[in-house]
């Protein structure tokens, strides 16, 4: 059945909290339940197999990722099939999500938001939210559905998890969103109390900048903020590259690796 868009809104307003909850290893689902309040709807994405490891019996949402102007899902079936298995009652909603590449300045906005028959309802990025991306980078779908939700329901208090744009050793970062981007913006709405984060504040940076203005007078501290941090997203997104690469490079040593121990494990109880 098709959800309008107030009925959406209607569900997060339900709720004392939204919590965003990312498919990363920093996820501790049990401490994050424990410590956020009852009234708490739990948002999750497609590849939520990644952060839960039996079924959950909070109130969630799904949300999937919608590619090909929202005709095709990004994730095959058998993703889906394992997110439905891990829910153990209904789920309070089911979305899905349109974000696309950014586009150069100048470029026409969207006229309305766009819909898709796959999904109840339809959270479109790109209408609500404008072309502010980086030019030919994507936004991950936790970003997306995070700003979305801040910028359409301002007073819902929305809390990330996981969200650290941290690379790990056993789930992808793909070099296709910026996350560097993706953590100043969000940053900026923490900083500002329009979202919360679970995790531990993020540190504050080192006196190094303040050293910088205090022998170079003539360089403001918000001048030197801008180009540090245009200096650190260009050097992630090259390292970012590089990873990707060496990620895609391993996964055949990987995955004889991951066999191997599954191996081992089940001769150690064959053993007993």
């Amino acid at each position: 059945m098709r959800m309008q868009g107030e009925d959406f809104e209607a569900i997060l307003a339900d709720y004392e909290m939204v919590a965003l909850i990312a498919n990363s290893e920093a996820v501790d689902i049990d401490a994050i339940t424990r410590s956020l309040p009852e009234r708490t709807l739990y948002v999750f994405f497609t590849g939520c197999a990644k952060v839960l490891s039996r079924p959950f019996e909070h109130d969630a949402i799904l949300c999937h990722r919608l590619v090909a102007g929202g005709t095709r899902f990004l994730k095959s079936q058998k993703h889906f099939n394992r997110a439905y298995s891990l829910f153990s009652k209904p789920l309070k909603a089911e979305v899905g999500v349109l974000a696309s590449p950014g586009v150069p300045d100048g470029t026409p906005p969207i006229p309305a938001a766009r819909s898709s028959d796959l999904v109840p309802y339809t959270l479109d990025f790109d209408y609500k939210i404008g072309h502010i991306y980086p030019i030919k980078r994507v936004p991950t779908t936790g970003f997306a559905v995070a700003m979305w939700i801040a910028e359409t329901m301002p007073k819902a208090q929305v809390c990330l998890c996981g969200f650290t744009g941290v690379a790990s050793l056993n789930l992808s970062m793909y070099a296709e969103h910026d996350w560097t981007w993706e953590q100043i913006l969000l940053q900026l709405f923490v900083k500002k109390g329009r979202i919360l984060r679970f995790e531990e504040t993020l540190g504050e940076a080192t006196g190094s900048s303040a050293r910088i203005h205090a022998r170079f007078p003539e360089f403001s501290e918000a001048t030197i903020a801008l180009v540090a941090s245009n200096v650190l997203a260009n050097r992630f997104t090259g390292m970012e590259r590089q990873m990707a690469k060496l990620w895609g490079m391993t996964k055949f040593q990987r995955r004889v690796r991951g066999f191997v121990r599954r191996l081992g494990n089940r001769l150690k109880r064959f053993k007993r």
